[in-house]
């Protein structure tokens, strides 16, 4: 059981940081078909691997850290463009409104609209509190990872149709 929730810690930190890899599909496979781990132990797991990963995100918005010479490079070219625009206006409701920005983090980490990497890197640049950031978007990735890797064990319960 411990090898499988490690593994489902690697795999969702990598797959914060490299779409490529995607924790949901990872989730109902081993939900699926392994036999002695908890769902919602896998869903926690998966949870604190993606928290891991998106933390660079937010340091990376803070100006932390880089994630790289071209991404800094590409950051600088759009500093005059709409993005920071859009940034400079977030940044003033979620100033005015604290939970304002606290509830659009809680969307994109749940539901991935706005996009939750996205949100990540603005949450940094805005200021919000490291600890705020965690918080919530602990909350709003467990109950993702809650619900879809409950989803099978629930769709077990529900009555058969035809």
């Amino acid at each position: 059981m411990t090898s499988w929730l490690m593994a489902t810690v690697g795999t969702a930190a990598l797959g914060s940081v490299f779409p490529v890899i995607n924790i949901e599909l990872y989730l109902l496979g081993v939900v699926s078909t392994v036999d002695g781990v908890s769902w919602w132990a896998l869903a926690l797991a998966a949870t604190v691997g993606q928290l891991a990963g998106k933390m660079l995100f937010f340091l990376a918005g803070r100006g932390s850290i880089t994630l790289g010479r071209r991404l800094g490079n590409r950051a600088r070219a759009e500093r005059d463009g709409r993005w920071t625009l859009w940034l400079e206006k977030f940044h003033g409701k979620a100033r005015e409104r604290p939970w304002w920005g606290l509830s659009v983090l809680f969307l994109g980490a749940v539901v991935g609209l706005p996009p939750f990497t996205l949100m990540c890197l603005v949450s940094g640049a805005t200021g919000m509190a490291w600890i705020s950031f965690l918080g919530v978007s602990f909350a709003g990735r467990s109950l993702r990872f809650l619900l879809i890797a409950g989803a099978p064990e629930l769709l077990q319960h529900l009555p058969a149709f035809g």
